[in-house]
Parts: C-alpha cells; sequence; structure tokens
C-alpha cells in the first residue's frame, strides 16, 4: 500500500484533536484552492502523511449586515407552510429489513445525498477519500452507497483508483440508477447483519454517513474487518449534526437547538448512536476490529455561505442546500414516529429552521470526523 500525498494550503490554523488509546493527536484536514482530484503517488505506508490544518472560520463582511434581517429575508411564512410542510408520497426502506432508518429512499432524499457528497469533496479538495491507499487496489465495497454516487465516481479511470475493476455499493434499497460504470455493481443488503461477502476480498472498504443507522458499531467494523483483504484499508466518515458555534450566534435562532434535540432524544429512543464523535466510537470500535495505523481527522463544516474562506464559504453554501432540499427527509419520522412531538409544531419548525439557514448572522458549523485504519 502507498500513501496519498497531500496538497498545503496557505492560510491555515490547526484544530486540536484529543488522542484515544490508538490514535496520536493530530491537526484537522485541510481546505484548499483546488478542486481537482488528487492521484495517489508512492510514499510509505508506515509513515502515512497527514491531512493539512483546515482554514481557520472566520466570518466574511457581510454588507447586509446593517439590514433588518426580517426585510433581507423575504421570507414567506405562510407559503413555507402551504407547501414545504406537506408530506405526500414519500417512501422508506422496505420493513423486511432489521434496519429502521429513519430518512426517506425517494428521489427528493437521494438529491441530498448527492449534494452532501459534494460538498464532502469540495470540503476533501477534490479527494473521494483520506485513506492512504495504493492506486492500484483492485476492489472497493461502499457501505450504505445511497445514490451510489460515491462509487461510481471512484470508478472512474480517471479518478484516484483507476484499476479498481470491481467497486460494490450496498444499501438496504435498489435506489441507485440503472446505467452504471461496467465496473460498478450495487446490491441490496443490511450492514447490520452478517455482511454477504467473502473473507479478506476488499482492498478498501469505505463507509460514509450512517449514524442514527446502527446500534452496533463494533459488529459493523468486525464485519468490515472479516471482509478487508490483508493489507487493505478502511475509511469511516461520519457527522455530528448538532449546530456549533464559536461567537454565540445560534444562540438567536431557537430551532436550532430544536434541530439538536430531535436528534439527540431520538439516540436515546432508539439506542443507535447519532453523535459518534462524543465517545470516540469510530476509532474505537475500528481499533477494537483488528485494524491497525488508526488515524482521526475533524472537519469545521460550516452551515451557509458565512465564512471568508471561499472554499470554506462553497462547502457552506452545498451544506445547507442539502438541508434546504430536504428539511422534512432529515426530521419528519423522528418528529412523528420516534419522539411523537406535538404534530401541530412540526411546520412552524420547519419554517423556523429554513429562515435560520438563510441568516448570515448566524455562524453555525457541524462536526464531520474521518477515521481510517489498515487490516494488517
Amino acid at each position: 500500500m502507498t500513501d496519498q500525498q497531500q496538497d498545503t494550503p496557505t492560510v491555515l490554523t490547526p484544530i486540536a484533536l484529543t488522542p484515544t488509546a490508538t490514535t496520536t493527536s493530530l491537526t484537522a484536514a485541510s481546505v484548499s484552492s483546488s478542486a481537482a482530484p488528487a492521484q495517489a503517488d508512492s510514499a510509505s505506508v508506515g509513515a502515512p502523511s497527514s491531512p493539512a490544518p483546515q482554514a481557520e472560520l472566520i466570518p466574511a463582511e457581510d454588507p447586509r449586515d446593517d439590514i433588518d434581517q426580517d426585510e433581507d429575508d423575504n421570507f414567506d411564512v405562510d407559503s413555507a407552510l402551504g407547501s414545504d410542510a406537506t408530506i405526500q408520497g414519500r417512501t422508506y426502506h422496505s420493513d423486511r429489513h432489521a434496519t429502521d432508518y429513519f430518512t426517506p429512499n425517494d428521489e427528493q432524499q437521494l438529491q441530498s445525498v448527492d449534494i452532501s457528497h459534494h460538498y464532502l469533496t469540495v470540503l476533501l479538495d477534490g479527494k473521494l477519500f483520506l485513506a492512504p491507499i495504493s492506486p492500484h487496489v483492485q476492489t472497493v465495497l461502499d457501505v450504505g452507497t445511497g445514490s451510489g454516487i460515491w462509487a461510481m465516481q471512484v470508478s472512474h479511470p480517471f479518478r484516484p483508483l483507476p484499476a479498481a475493476n470491481q467497486v460494490i455499493g450496498s444499501d438496504l434499497s435498489p435506489c441507485q440508477p440503472e446505467w452504471v460504470p461496467p465496473n460498478v455493481h450495487f446490491e441490496v443488503a443490511d450492514a447490520t447483519l452478517q455482511w454477504p461477502w467473502k473473507d479478506d476480498y476488499f482492498d478498501f472498504v469505505h463507509i460514509r454517513y450512517l449514524f442514527g443507522a446502527i446500534h452496533d458499531w463494533s459488529a459493523l467494523f468486525c464485519e468490515a474487518y472479516r471482509c478487508c483483504a490483508p493489507g487493505g484499508w478502511i475509511q469511516s466518515c461520519e457527522a455530528d449534526v448538532r449546530f456549533h458555534c464559536d461567537d454565540g450566534t445560534t444562540d438567536n435562532e431557537p430551532a436550532l437547538k430544536t434541530w439538536g434535540d430531535l436528534f439527540e432524544q431520538s439516540e436515546i429512543e432508539t439506542g443507535r448512536p447519532f453523535f459518534l464523535q462524543k465517545e470516540a466510537i469510530q476509532e474505537r470500535s475500528i481499533a477494537e476490529a483488528g485494524f491497525t495505523d488508526i488515524r482521526t481527522f475533524d472537519y469545521k463544516v460550516p452551515v451557509g455561505g458565512w465564512p471568508n474562506n471561499r472554499r470554506l464559504a462553497e462547502t457552506g453554501e452545498y451544506v445547507r442546500l442539502t438541508l434546504e432540499n430536504d428539511l422534512e427527509g432529515y426530521t419528519f419520522y423522528l418528529w412523528h414516529h420516534v419522539l411523537n412531538w406535538p404534530r401541530e409544531e412540526y411546520a412552524q419548525f420547519l419554517v423556523s429552521m429554513r429562515k435560520a439557514l438563510f441568516n448570515r448572522r448566524v455562524h453555525g458549523y457541524m462536526m464531520v470526523r474521518y477515521v481510517y485504519g489498515r487490516k494488517p
């Protein structure tokens, strides 16, 4: 296996990470000015290169700051209540699976999946992964593939894995496109059960955004270890979707706290972690499964285009678009069927959330953690 060379951005500030039993204290990954995919070059696996620190999140000067916020928003409450708060024709994963997942699997939600993929790719400076894997790997597994966009992009001959002759994407539903590259295959599989693939097979196992779907993360990564080939790599990416803030501006929008409470209480009610970072679930479970050379990288991911760093502002705009596109898809099931919160308050919550997302005076961000490791 070889390391992937990383570009060095110009304006940087470190974000300190808390060491665990299997990781050293690291800086956060970087956001730089190039959007082109990076290609893996030869280096030593024993000393994997680390992404450079992330550019500091500093609010840009907004020429509209002296404008009354209510006038600036031009937000039509009645219109939002009449359209966006109505849920019709939403479909969810089949109940034949053991997993009771909280988001739909329809076109609207899959659009948000694609937008999420885009903002993560922008955040990684065009890279599709951080693990220092060889460009010559041949077998790749994408667990929880969703729309299949990551699997299809990583399989492209001009992407970082040009030799990959088999990329398998798995999900609870066959919601991926019918026309796909010849080296990509999608399968219906429940990641919470025993995986249907043979031992020691995949060179790279990619897992992203399964928060709220997994009861037993240790079992999940044990299956990943079983199916990963010796010398192969695993990478896990999960988000803390609560709104964090360094200047107190999120306090001005109470809906953002309600958003966080929704996921925190749903975690308690369902027993499925939504916030893996708080107990280092990713790195701890990956280590317990047997992986070594484990590295952890944290990102501050802005919501909205408020940062003065161009790439972070672009990332934030796509994060906002992800949420705006399907607020109902992320919240409806938890609100009505998990927590049974008052139905009459839901529509106003959606209105308040949309208003908060467009408030440029609110400098909120979410956290995303990448963890990768190697099978000896």
